[in-house]
């Protein structure tokens, strides 16, 4: 089998050591041997999308092949870390999505708003992975989220969203996944998305990572509200699933057995019971978390992406 890198990435919004390299996009072509080891599985080419039946994975690296379509998610998922203005410590989950149009050197860092707005400065440190004989090693990179007091990334205040370009330093191992992972509503409908259904979701929970390599750990929770569709007037819905900091912005995954699944939402919040209750003469203010995660809608995160530039 042999890999060739037909054209390079440039670098944008990165701020790297040795290591920040152009990033290939790899084609692939099989000999007869792996060819027939192969055949009825995959029909690969990482320049036009690598498709199993609903999801389409852009840009996996060089020499490592996912074993099913979640690990691929997985190595689109990163952490995201920093400082708020008081010093304090600020974690959050995002993932790569193709931008509209599929050009190969674009991809948006994808997480909920108010993680990159609670970091101060200009940059954020983003935890990707570079992968050598077939291990996998953390790799912090610094990323600039503002010129100055200007974001660089697209807000979307009212759905608490964000977006930010970039293109990948050099060996970097990752995945970005294809614009249509995101399920719009006909899709979420079609493959039976609602209430009672399991979703999983990977993410960084205190910024705590599942393996020295930093990946993600991986949880489950089933979709505890009704009704979810359509988005337009469900534009939030709400999964058992017990949020700690650091899953804000972590992507939802659906499968309907059929797939390797699609995007269905993404992480906002953990949900609270607020409460006030009488203490002699004052008044105190108690909150219950209900073991509940809201979570922006799908379609919603496919209709931003479009949007973009």
């Amino acid at each position: 089998m042999k890999i060739r890198a037909p054209h390079n990435l440039k670098e944008s919004w990165f701020k790297g050591g040795a290591n920040a390299q152009k990033c290939p996009c790899f084609a692939i072509e099989l000999d007869s041997s792996s060819a027939s080891h192969l055949r009825g599985r995959l029909t690969m080419n990482f320049c036009g999308g690598l498709v199993f039946m609903f999801l389409m994975i852009l840009l996996c690296g060089p020499a490592a092949f996912a074993d099913s379509g979640f690990d691929a998610v997985l190595r689109s998922v990163m952490r995201v870390n920093g400082l708020d203005s008081s010093g304090e410590a600020v974690f959050g989950t995002a993932f790569l999505m193709q931008g509209r149009g599929g050009a190969s050197n674009q991809a948006w860092l994808v997480t909920a708003g108010h993680v990159f707005n609670s970091i101060r400065g200009e940059y954020a440190q983003v935890t990707m992975r570079r992968q050598t004989r077939g291990i996998f090693f953390a790799t912090p990179v610094q990323v600039k989220i503002r010129e100055g007091k200007t974001p660089l990334y697209v807000l979307n205040n009212e759905h608490d969203l964000a977006a930010l370009k970039v293109a990948l330093p050099g060996e970097i191992d990752c995945c970005i996944l294809a614009n249509d992972f995101a399920g719009d509503d006909a899709r979420l409908a079609r493959a039976g998305f609602g209430s009672g259904v399991r979703v999983l979701i990977p993410g960084y929970p205190y910024g705590e990572a599942s393996s020295e390599a930093g990946f993600a750990f991986v949880r489950g929770g089933v979709v505890s509200s009704f009704p979810v569709l359509p988005s337009s007037t469900n534009p939030v819905f709400y999964v058992d699933f017990e949020v700690f900091e650091g899953y804000s912005g972590a992507p939802v995954v659906f499968s309907d057995g059929g797939s390797s699944g699609f995007l269905a939402g993404m992480v906002l919040e953990e949900v609270f019971l607020e409460e006030l209750r009488a203490k002699g003469k004052k008044t105190a203010r108690t909150r219950r978390g209900l073991g509940l995660a809201k979570i922006l809608s799908g379609p919603l995160i496919r209709s931003f992406l479009n949007a973009l530039p």
